[in-house]
């Protein structure tokens, strides 16, 4: 027997409404708001203990340099050039690298007497600052305010 009815086609009415929909980005937005200050910091502290272990790649660097010449680089170019005046050393191209922390800034470094100050000016580029901010000096350098 054949029917001579058709069924009406159904619709799917299985998806979500505008409200669901904005509820859930209303709940993402607030994990994000949680969630992405604590990244943030953590960049942050990444990129100061980054600077610093790249300090005591200078340091090491620098003590290597004085045990093969008996003195001091008067800069720390002595990383990247052959020096003249001490023909023990020799410099690598690729060392380049040593010579910034991790805001792309040039180290501080000057000879004093015997020993050296090697610091980081931190994020703000200057002298002075707190938190990331702060200037700190490599653990080889001499005593001075802002080595940690």
């Amino acid at each position: 027997m054949r029917k001579l009815h058709k069924k009406a086609p159904r619709f799917n009415n299985k998806g979500f409404s505008l409200a669901e929909i904005m509820i859930v980005l209303v709940i993402i937005g607030a994990i994000m708001g949680l969630i992405l200050p604590k990244i943030q910091d953590g960049m942050v502290q990444s990129k100061v203990k980054n600077t610093k272990l790249r300090m005591n790649d200078v340091d090491t660097k620098i003590s290597e340099y004085e045990a093969d010449c008996k003195k001091l680089p008067t800069s720390l170019d002595f990383l990247v050039a052959d020096v003249s005046d001490c023909p023990n050393w020799t410099s690598n191209k690729k060392n380049k690298a040593f010579l910034k922390d991790e805001w792309q800034n040039d180290f501080s470094y000057e000879v004093h007497g015997n020993g050296y100050i090697l610091k980081s000016f931190g994020a703000d580029k200057k002298e002075g600052g707190t938190g990331p901010d702060k200037d700190f000096a490599s653990e080889g350098s001499e005593s001075i305010e802002g080595k940690e």
